[in-house]
């Protein structure tokens, strides 16, 4: 006599394998295209002061003040950063920066470099390495694109927009992290 409940067949591994394989490709699929709960883009506003600014060659020596740079010379820049924009700011400085670029070509009143720079806020820090820039005597905005960072920026990436007021700037920075 047979009963209602027949065992099934059982299964050989290799059957399970290609069972289990397409659901593990399409969940590796989600993990691709979904980011991270966590990911969120903000835009900061930063008056940047500037602390230092200095030319040397590539040797180490300093540039005279009406020295024109050349390739391979490198400029470092440090600023204070206050949030706001010139025209209202905070009272204290809340984040610092440092620029550092080493000019790769020159024409007429343009150079080319490339630079490292950071963006230290909090406990955190915004880096952009090995971004190539163009310098000119124009009132244009120089973008630089963010592609890391450390601490709450790990694995940030974005870009930091600098227009110039006098020796000091307006940042805008649009960071995803």
């Amino acid at each position: 006599m047979r009963t209602r409940f027949t065992p099934r067949a059982r299964k050989s591994p290799r059957s399970r394998r290609r069972q289990i394989a397409p659901l593990a490709g399409a969940v590796l699929a989600l993990a691709v295209v979904v980011p991270p709960a966590s990911a969120r883009t903000v835009t900061l506003h930063y008056f940047s002061k500037q602390t230092s600014s200095t030319f040397v060659t590539p040797q180490g020596k300093p540039l005279g003040p009406n020295s024109a740079p050349a390739v391979g010379d490198i400029n470092d820049n440090t600023d204070v950063d206050y949030v706001g924009n010139h025209k209202h700011h905070a009272k204290q400085s809340t984040a610092s920066d440092h620029l550092r670029c080493t000019i790769t070509g020159s024409t007429g009143n343009s150079a080319t470099a490339t630079c490292d720079a950071q963006i230290a806020i909090g406990g955190s820090m915004l880096l952009a390495n090995h971004s190539k820039l163009t310098f000119s005597e124009s009132s244009a905005p120089v973008v630089v694109s963010i592609n890391g960072g450390t601490g709450i920026y790990r694995h940030a990436h974005g870009t930091v927009t600098s227009t110039s007021v006098g020796n000091n700037s307006d940042l805008t920075i649009k960071v995803t992290y």
